[in-house]
């Protein structure tokens, strides 16, 4: 009797080891197939999906990710509350991050924020105070899908500082054609004719404001292959954008 004991067991146990075995993944991760819900990270927070590139498609927003950008992005729906009142908008970021720290592109419903905040405003400037805009280059304008707004090259500050590779980034700030959306995208950019940190100087205003004068003066004839990313390439993400109900 123990004997054939022995023997169902040892029957019973491959049948059970193929049973876990087609129930493993890959590296211990499931793979999403197109269609699929956005997928989960380890670290990263519930509330926070990542989507796959290149084409997002997510709410009623809608961009092209190129590869040499990036392969997903990570959405954020960010409540902004003041006294009582809140407004909701959208952010996409390429590195989960709890604000916009480096790159995003953020989608605000205009008259949501005008309903909660009697005005809408676009960063660096903010609800609870703000940064200003120290410095600015090659000023264009820029349409995307199902609107149009300008873009172009910004440091920002609460005080006047020698503008470096290290604050530089790529702006673009723009409406829908009915106004009811607000596209703000922000990358960190680097030019050819910058240092890589700012550089040193006195405390003396005028002096940095000729600083920066000059910067961008020299800046306004290099060619978009001369920064990184290319500016094409942002202006490229920028067109694709459209925003709307779904």
């Amino acid at each position: 009797m123990r004997r054939l004991i022995v023997l169902l067991f040892l029957l019973v146990l491959p049948v059970t080891a193929c049973t876990f075995e087609f129930q493993t993944f890959p590296n211990g991760e499931q793979t999403q197939t197109p269609g699929q819900a956005p997928t989960k990270e380890a670290g990263v927070p519930e509330t926070v999906q990542a989507l796959e590139g290149p084409d997002i498609n997510y709410n009623g927003v809608r961009f092209t990710l190129n590869p040499a950008l990036g392969s997903r992005v990570y959405v954020y729906d960010e409540p902004l509350t003041i006294d009582g009142a809140t407004a909701h908008s959208t952010r996409f970021a390429l590195n989960p991050e709890d604000y916009c720290q480096t790159w995003c592109l953020i989608v605000y419903p205009v008259p949501e924020f005008e309903q909660a905040f009697g005005t809408f405003v676009f960063p660096p400037a903010g609800y609870r105070g703000g940064a200003s805009i120290i410095f600015e280059a090659q000023n264009k304008p820029l349409s995307f899908q199902n609107g149009s707004g300008d873009r172009g090259l910004e440091a920002f500050g609460q005080n006047h500082y020698g503008v470096s590779n290290e604050s530089l980034k790529y702006v673009f700030r723009g409406y829908s054609a009915d106004k009811k959306y607000g596209v703000f995208l922000q990358v960190p950019t680097q030019a050819a004719n910058l240092s890589g940190i700012a550089p040193t100087m006195g405390t003396n205003p005028d002096e940095i404001v000729q600083y920066n004068q000059q910067a961008a003066q020299s800046m306004s004839v290099l060619t978009p292959g001369d920064f990184n990313p290319n500016l094409e390439l942002l202006d490229a993400l920028v067109t694709s954008v459209q925003v709307g109900t779904q």
